[in-house]
């Protein structure tokens, strides 16, 4: 923790007004077409005094809408309104767009929260009707939901503008600690909220629970992410992923899970090195921690056997020796 540090608790750069520039549009979107919906008529004008921004911004986002497909008119008096008997209610989804917004349903109900809140008021705009929906999307059922805090916001914010912040951390010990990070994502694995960051000066992506976050202050400190976490986070499949991917481990897949791994990934960069006569197959992964590869090996026993290197699989060897000795 630097002994010097500027408290603020919002700085805006070029990036942080753009994302809020894009809010903002699309909150006068909104507006425009609730106000629509109601059957009621606009003026750039009216609009435009109403939101505190231009007529000519008013009339680009009437475009914007027009050109988007909504059948919007413009009157002898240059009010414009809904072509008559158009409402937002009537929109017709094809059964594909349908079948896509009720299983985004199901995911935002599972995470809780904000998701859920939000995505209920998205649907009741668009839908006439409850849809009941084929699909459904398990999500762990003792999650942690992504908690409306103070502390989360400026999460939100020192990621979107890539300020530094300080951190006090309780641990799962109950020890608390106070860091200084650089803020890169906050994601969503195996029913926990994780904030994924670098400490200051360091190299190594950390991850912190984020209901254990306790105090957030953002620094007046910018820093440029030196990860590319989007590519990072797209080749995990779990926390135990990290920026530098380690030694390759070959893993024997039996015949009877054969189709399954054929199928999905479930290592990080998996590939298919070679499939037997007797139908059991080989295939690669490079794991950037042993444990991003280890439960699930442990998940698939007897139907997984790692091949190489030695050291890992006297390591796997060793934990499967010890359970059995354990519950003798």
């Amino acid at each position: 923790m630097p002994a010097k540090k500027k408290i603020v608790t919002f700085k805006r750069t070029g990036k942080g007004k753009k994302a809020d520039g894009h809010k903002k549009a699309v909150e006068r979107l909104i507006t425009m077409l609730s106000i629509l919906d109601k059957g009621k008529s606009i003026s750039s004008k009216e609009v435009a005094e109403t939101l505190d921004v231009t007529q000519r911004t008013v009339q680009r986002d009437l475009k914007i809408l027009h050109d988007a497909g909504y059948p919007i008119e413009t009157l002898e008096n240059g009010r414009h309104q809904f072509m008559e008997g158009f409402s937002l209610r009537k929109v017709s989804l094809s059964e594909e767009q349908a079948s896509l917004l009720s299983f985004m349903f199901e995911v935002a109900c599972g995470l809780g929260g904000t998701f859920e809140e939000s995505f209920r008021s998205l649907f009741k705009r668009i839908m006439a009707k409850d849809l009941y929906t084929p699909y459904y999307a398990k999500v762990p059922a003792k999650r942690s939901p992504l908690p409306v805090t103070s502390q989360v916001k400026y999460l939100e914010a020192a990621i979107l503008e890539s300020n530094r912040i300080a951190i006090k951390y309780v641990s799962a010990a109950q020890i608390e600690k106070e860091y200084c990070l650089e803020p890169l994502k906050i994601a969503f694995f195996d029913g926990f909220w994780y904030l994924i960051a670098i400490k200051k000066g360091e190299k190594q992506i950390q991850k912190y629970r984020v209901d254990r976050v306790q105090d957030v202050q953002i620094l007046e400190e910018s820093f440029a992410p030196s990860v590319n976490i989007d590519k990072i986070l797209e080749d995990s499949v779990n926390v135990w992923f990290d920026e530098v991917r380690g030694e390759r481990v070959l893993i024997k897949v039996a015949p009877e899970a054969v189709q399954y791994f054929k199928e999905r990934k479930y290592f990080p960069l998996q590939k298919i090195v070679k499939e037997e006569a007797d139908g059991s197959m080989l295939i690669e992964t490079v794991p950037g921690h042993p444990e991003e590869v280890s439960h699930i090996i442990m998940n698939w026993i007897p139907c997984l056997r790692v091949v190489e290197p030695e050291n890992f699989r006297q390591q796997i060897k060793k934990t499967v020796t010890d359970y059995l000795a354990s519950i003798q």
